[in-house]
């Protein structure tokens, strides 16, 4: 490592970019800073210690300073080695309690019990296993801090799925990851893609068994964990011939899509993490870039539209974990222009990071709002009906901005999937007409834009 640490030439490109040192101007919150300070712990001129993992946690690990870094050093992945190593050398202590021992301890107010009574029975009556990245986002914090609570869904998504006899047995056979967030907290953003591959006819195959893909424990240094789970992922999908595998949360698709780097030192799982991450895709990618959907949702009439009616105005926050992870920002927006009845809306700064971040949300909570409320004002300005992102954490985050700027009611927060299902419903693609959609054509082609 502390080579790659030499390579970074200290010239302070990071700062522009990097959107914790641009709310708190930090020398030590800008990739440049941790780099040297990690530089010194490798020369041994510092030692590991509590404080130095304070700072390496205030990152959003979003990416833009390594894509901006004119010697090309992989700032993030040298951050998270370095959170790698406090976490193996024990030098950071027990993590911070979940909202379950929060319970136990009786340390829930009655407002908090209340705000998140929904939650906190989901989770007590252990709807989400302990192995889900979510219950290291929720603790006492989470409930005594924030404006909104995300309701727990009572039956998750893969409990309540069955499904149906496929439409065209000979399309192409398709697997869905879920995800934690899909599956336990916005479980409409899975039933969307669900429904709206079925009415093309593609054979749809959701593994009732995954779990976790293991991005929040390995964010925060814990890689023993993170393998373990993407070994019970693989193991799943590994056996069912799939020609593609899709998610619907950037955040999970873009671990999925770096899954064989956590295994760079095994090679009994390496090659099949790579194969599972060669057949990863972004479902809203996948619709456009090898469905052609967006060609049939604009041949199709506004429903429950009156002529004179005003467009729907949507505005589309790109995902770190979308645009920077896994290359995408086009594919969303087609598939938003496509759909009838709604005008797609630029907010100011495309590609702002709207400060979530997923552990960093919960660790440094009043930095997360810092910065969200830059990206907030953007969107304001803009004055769209809703804001739509495609990725769980983005949408707790606007939803909690929302709330926060008295716009609740006025402006709506969803995934662009839970807007196309609905334009499509009232409409069923004829089956020679299925027939035409470019199923079969480089389902394994990089679908970056």
């Amino acid at each position: 490592m502390e080579t790659d640490l030499n390579r970074c030439k200290r010239c302070g490109q990071c700062m522009s970019v990097c959107p914790v040192y641009q709310a708190t101007f930090r020398e030590d919150d800008v990739a440049r800073g941790k780099l040297a300070l990690l530089e010194s712990v490798e020369t041994g001129t510092m030692r590991w210690s509590d404080r130095l993992g304070e700072i390496l946690s205030r990152c959003l690990l979003c990416g833009a300073c390594a894509q901006v870094c004119a010697s090309r050093v992989e700032t993030t992945l040298l951050i998270q080695l370095g959170r790698r190593r406090l976490f193996e050398d024990q030098k950071r202590g027990e993590p911070q309690n979940s909202v379950l021992r929060s319970v136990r301890e009786g340390r829930l107010s009655a407002r908090a019990l209340l705000k998140g009574g929904a939650l906190l029975q989901a989770l007590a009556c252990k709807k989400i296993p302990e192995t889900s990245g979510l219950h290291l986002r929720f603790p006492l914090s989470f409930f005594t801090e924030r404006n909104t609570v995300p309701p727990i869904a009572w039956t998750p998504f893969l409990d309540a799925f069955r499904p149906e006899p496929a439409a065209n047995a000979e399309g192409p056979r398709i697997g869905f990851f879920v995800g934690c967030g899909a599956n336990y907290l916005f479980p409409d953003i899975a039933r969307a893609l669900v429904r709206i591959l079925g009415r093309v006819g593609a054979t749809l195959v959701v593994p009732e068994d995954q779990g976790c893909c293991g991005l929040p424990a390995y964010v925060s240094g814990d890689t023993k964990t993170a393998r373990k789970l993407a070994k019970k992922n693989i193991k799943v999908f590994e056996s069912l011939e799939l020609d593609a595998i899709l998610t619907v949360c950037a955040s999970c698709g873009s671990h999925l899509k770096a899954l064989a780097s956590l295994f760079a030192d095994d090679p009994s799982f390496h090659d099949v993490a790579d194969s599972m991450a060669r057949k990863h895709m972004d479902a809203m990618t996948f619709l456009v870039n090898h469905l052609g959907i967006e060609g049939y949702l604009k041949a199709l009439e506004p429903t429950g539209r009156q002529n004179g009616t005003k467009p729907l105005r949507v505005a589309y926050h790109d995902p770190c974990h979308l645009r920077i992870g896994q290359e995408i920002t086009q594919a969303p927006r087609k598939l938003l222009q496509a759909v009838p009845g709604l005008q797609l809306v630029e907010a100011s700064h495309p590609g702002q990071c709207c400060g979530h971040g997923g552990d960093f949300n919960r660790s440094h909570f009043p930095l997360s709002m810092k910065i969200l409320e830059r990206r907030m004002e953007d969107f304001e300005k803009a004055q769209p009906d809703k804001i739509v992102t495609g990725c769980t954490g983005c949408l707790l985050q606007f939803a909690e901005g929302i709330s926060r700027r008295g716009l609740a009611g006025k402006i709506g927060v969803c995934h662009p999937l839970v807007l196309v299902e609905k334009a499509i419903a009232p409409c069923l693609i004829p089956a020679q007409r299925r027939k035409d959609l470019p199923v079969f054509q480089a389902l394994h082609a990089d679908a970056g834009q």
